[in-house]
């Protein structure tokens, strides 16, 4: 599978972010193959038909749809390329983190690592319009880069994702609120970084110090689910990417992923999605959309 990477010095200079339309890098954009990434995406489609395949969803892609993907998410785009008037906007975690020495903001956007709600917006014509002006003023800097650009460049695009971030929230119904609950976006981290290994929640609770209830209360406020919910989803995931991309056996995913026995496994993935492993991976085989 191909992994895209992203370019630093593009612009002459070591800018971890770059912004553009389909017709700057038809190269890269829309591939049809499988293939993922090292950075952080964001869509902005006027025009959108066809959809995105992501981690073995499909996304119908239509005007005014906004997608957010995450570093090393799988995908692959099927759309006629002739009908698509998009931005695109890119970046990896540095460009932000670094600048604002908050090692968390990615995970404080409720649109990335985002288990349990769609990883798209279809906002109002007038939010994409306003939107796409502040993508101009980005997309006329980056390209007449000059000594305070990397100054001007960070601050529209943190504007950029606060907005967003405000929509993304609105639309699922979760809390916008990013910096007064650090304890949530250190969980939904760490559990992005252990899943594979741990899905205890004692073992997350004792790596952020607090106690089960305390870590159950905070993550029901910012996210509007469980712990528990939280963690089974991001293991859902983990199960059904390794069913549609790996010929990995179902005793060697549940190795991967700490079940004692298969049929744990095999168990705990019926009850969440009505199929049995086998059948998950025959359906995806076979074309036919699941989720």
């Amino acid at each position: 599978m191909k992994t895209f990477h992203f370019l630093k010095n593009k612009y002459g200079a070591e800018i971890l972010m770059d912004i553009g339309k389909y017709d700057d890098i038809p190269a890269y954009y829309f591939e049809d193959n499988l293939h993922t990434t090292d950075f952080y995406e964001i869509v902005f489609f006027l025009k959108g038909n066809g959809y995105l395949e992501l981690d073995h969803q499909q996304i119908k892609l239509r005007n005014h749809t906004i997608l957010f993907l995450s570093p090393y998410q799988k995908r692959r785009w099927f759309l006629d390329k002739s009908k698509i008037d998009c931005y695109f906007l890119l970046f990896q975690d540095g460009f932000l983190s670094s600048f604002f020495s908050d090692k968390l903001f990615t995970y404080k956007l409720q649109f990335f690592y985002n288990k349990s709600n769609p990883l798209f917006i279809q906002p109002t014509p007038e939010f994409t319009n306003q939107l796409h002006s502040l993508l101009r003023d980005l997309h006329t800097e980056i390209r007449h880069y000059r000594p305070d650009s990397e100054h001007m460049t960070r601050s529209i695009l943190y504007y950029i994702l606060i907005k967003l971030n405000r929509a993304y929230a609105a639309e699922y119904q979760l809390s916008s609120q990013m910096e007064s609950n650090t304890i949530a976006f250190a969980f939904k981290k760490l559990v992005q970084e252990q899943i594979e290994k741990q899905r205890g929640i004692d073992f997350y609770a004792r790596k952020l110090g607090i106690s089960r209830v305390s870590l159950n209360a905070i993550i029901k406020k910012q996210f509007g689910i469980t712990v528990s919910e939280m963690i089974q989803e991001y293991i859902l995931v983990e199960i059904k990417s390794k069913l549609s991309y790996t010929s990995l056996s179902v005793k060697e995913i549940a190795d991967q992923l700490n079940f004692s026995e298969p049929h744990h496994l095999s168990r705990f993935f019926k009850k969440r999605t009505g199929l049995s492993p086998k059948d998950f991976r025959t359906t995806y085989q076979n074309g036919r959309s699941v989720s």
